[in-house]
């Protein structure tokens, strides 16, 4: 066996070697063929239409991003395809709705992911839905399918991308979107189009070796390049689907070459099926309550609680400081120049809170980086990691907020977490509030409210068309 066999494809596929991953991968097309919504537990099934309904609204939110809507105006028409695409009176082949869905779905940083994988060093959670979403809406329109049939695949399509994910650690300098949960979009594809085991199988292989290997610094400096990543691994689930479906092939042991050595140098096969079909990896996500980097969010939370108790004027702060994890605490840029380099800035997010009382999808925007009030308190704001803290991750992710006024005061709060996970879910009521807000005012407050009723009774949609023409504004 050559050199490269043995230190690249053998040594780094983890615990379980010798050994390959067909049988693993055979398992999921199977599950993901087979499983039916009336094989679901009603959690299951509730869970992914929030998911679904927060996923719209985070996509509506980001359309009316300029990028978004110069992608939109370039690749989409009126009559342009099979597809909306949402925020606009505008259609596209499902590859370009995809495309351009995708990207607003990222852009707010708004939207819902799914546990990083056991161990340590604490690595990034994956985001599936932001692949998946807008991936199998698209192909649905196409295909006419009914709600059943999308939730149905919305399910199989986050189990087996979310189950790659955490069977592999995908190398920390790499991006997670645009990787393993391209899979996922792939497979809801698929499903959609009521494929053979075999066909999955292939599906499968076919949607590895479309990943991608993004670098993470983009996310750090605000390169909006990121912002695609999703949307391409989206395109590329497509992609897949469809090459399957015209018989290409890819190498039998796909998932052990490329995440069991390029992309992730750590494989556990075992991870792939365990609890199978019992277990739904959607109910173990996150719905986001701030549009942040999800490492970011402990400490605003403890800013809010802080908030909610004391008036603290902006002029009195002295000094603010952030005792984090160590992920967290290397989101430590004072002043951001670019949107989504505030959405990886813990300073400007505590700062906004404290400023604004508030750390919403308007207080990432471009524009409110040039607020001097929150450039101010931003620059006051240290970022300290806590050794005790980052011990404690991944199951408890810990901050403390002391925030000093100019008189000596100090106000003080501590979260060992944040919400929105399946340890704190948040209530329904506040994902329906964060749907309102993000699609109300571009789709208008009584088609955004009649998009809820048609997500809540997504079942009784005998064509998903129904609910998609509500994303379309009107005017």
């Amino acid at each position: 066996m050559s050199g490269w066999d043995v230190v690249v494809k053998d040594a780094c596929k983890g615990p379980n070697v010798p050994g390959n991953t067909t049988a693993g991968v055979r398992s999921l097309a199977e599950f993901a063929v087979h499983t039916n919504l009336g094989d679901l537990p009603f959690d299951v099934s509730e869970h992914t239409r929030w998911v679904l309904l927060d996923t719209i609204g985070v996509i509506l939110g980001g359309s009316v991003e300029p990028q978004v809507a110069a992608l939109a105006r370039r690749w989409c028409r009126t009559e342009g395809g099979p597809s909306t695409i949402f925020g606009y009176q505008l259609r596209a082949s499902p590859l370009n709705a995809a495309l351009v869905n995708g990207t607003a779905a990222t852009w707010l940083d708004f939207d819902s992911g799914h546990l990083p994988p056991p161990g340590k060093p604490l690595l990034p959670a994956a985001h599936p839905p932001i692949h998946v979403i807008p991936a199998t809406l698209a192909v649905a329109e196409m295909l006419g399918s009914s709600g059943t049939d999308v939730l149905s695949a919305l399910v199989v399509g986050y189990d087996v991308g979310a189950r790659i994910g955490m069977a592999a650690r995908v190398r920390a300098q790499i991006h997670c979107h645009g990787t393993h949960h391209n899979v996922g979009a792939a497979v809801a594809a698929s499903r959609l189009a009521g494929v053979t085991t075999d066909k999955m199988v292939s599906t499968i292989n076919l949607a590895i070796h479309l990943s991608l290997m993004p670098s993470f610094e983009n996310a750090y400096q605000g390169g909006t390049v990121r912002n695609n990543y999703a949307a391409v691994g989206g395109v590329a689930g497509i992609l897949a689907a469809r090459l399957a479906a015209l018989g290409f092939t890819a190498e039998r042991d796909a998932l052990g070459s490329v995440y069991g050595g390029i992309i992730s140098p750590w494989l556990d096969r075992s991870r792939l099926t365990d609890e199978l079909g019992e277990r739904f990896e959607v109910t173990r996500g996150f719905i986001k309550p701030y549009p942040m980097c999800r490492f970011g969010h402990p400490a605003v939370e403890a800013t809010e609680a802080i908030v909610r108790e004391d008036d603290i004027s902006p002029d009195e702060i002295d000094s603010v400081e952030v005792h984090t994890f160590d992920w967290a605490a290397s989101l430590d840029d004072p002043a951001p120049t670019t949107d989504l380099g505030a959405k990886f800035s813990v300073p400007w997010a505590v700062a906004s809170m404290l400023v604004r009382k508030k750390a919403g999808a308007d207080e990432f925007r471009t524009q409110s980086l040039s607020d001097p009030a929150v450039k101010s308190v931003a620059a006051k704001v240290k970022m300290m990691e806590d050794p005790a803290y980052s011990a404690a991750t991944p199951m408890k992710r810990p901050a403390r907020v002391k925030v000093h006024t100019k008189d000596g005061r100090t106000f003080q709060k501590e979260v060992e977490g944040s919400k929105g996970g399946p340890d704190a879910p948040l209530p329904l009521e506040r994902i329906q509030e964060k749907f309102l807000a993000m699609a109300a005012p571009v789709i208008g407050q009584a088609q955004a409210t009649l998009a809820v009723e048609r997500v809540t009774h997504l079942e009784a949609l005998s064509d998903i068309r129904d609910l998609t023409k509500l994303f379309a504004p009107t005017r």
